[in-house]
């Protein structure tokens, strides 16, 4: 049996929230020492949660491997679980020890920096108003399975069955975004970072965050 066959597919729940997070502190916040990457992630992890309907895990022999939340137009968030106030709580929690704010704080900056692209992105009535991947992660466990495909494909069909007209994400500098470009999303808007990217001087280098759509 190869390593494919052992993977189950299967909507997320509520109780795999801390798997998950897990997943993200590894993947996407290797440079936090250990409290710092679980209260970054688990904050973070909570916000795209609250925007979330409709979600696809990867998991193996109880391991999680990959995950991809949407976030669909006219939709009701799955927010079950009450993730908004749970990330409010969480955030509370951490700005009671100074190590952790700050981590919290540059992690969620640049977090509110996408949004804040987002927002005016969608002003304008884009192509892809009617949906977004809020978070596409896969682990490095996972490498050569084609799970970021598998993942990315899932949500697409989603939205086709559902009726969108398009889509979009965003990404920045520190992620590999030619995956986008390869699946046919094109760059809708860029804007250079101000907030502050763990070894990124924002003052001499330049980083940047977009936005990429696509029609269906």
């Amino acid at each position: 049996m190869t390593e494919t066959e052992n993977l189950t597919f299967r909507a997320f729940a509520p109780e795999d929230f801390e798997r998950v997070a897990v997943l993200l502190g590894r993947t996407w916040l290797p440079e936090f020492e250990e409290a710092a990457q679980r209260a970054a992630s688990q904050i973070e992890l909570a916000h795209y949660l609250a925007q979330t309907t409709w979600s696809l895990l990867a998991e193996r022999a109880g391991e999680i491997l990959g995950a991809v939340l949407l976030s669909e137009h006219g939709a009701a968030a799955t927010d079950d679980a009450g993730w908004a106030e749970l990330e409010a709580r969480l955030t509370r929690a951490a700005e009671k020890d100074p190590g952790l704010a700050k981590a919290v704080r540059t992690e969620m900056d640049g977090v509110r920096e996408e949004a804040e692209l987002e927002h005016d992105y969608l002003a304008g009535g884009p192509l892809g108003a009617d949906a977004a991947v809020k978070l596409l992660i896969v682990s490095p466990d996972a490498k050569g399975l084609g799970l970021g495909g598998k993942l990315f494909s899932a949500a697409l069909e989603r939205l086709r069955e559902t009726g969108a007209a398009g889509y979009h994400l965003l990404t920045d500098d520190s992620c590999d975004f030619g995956f986008y470009e390869h699946k046919g999303l094109t760059q809708a808007m860029r804007r250079r970072s101000r907030a502050y990217w763990p070894g990124v001087d924002p003052e001499k280098d330049e980083f940047y965050v977009y936005v990429y759509e696509q029609g269906l």
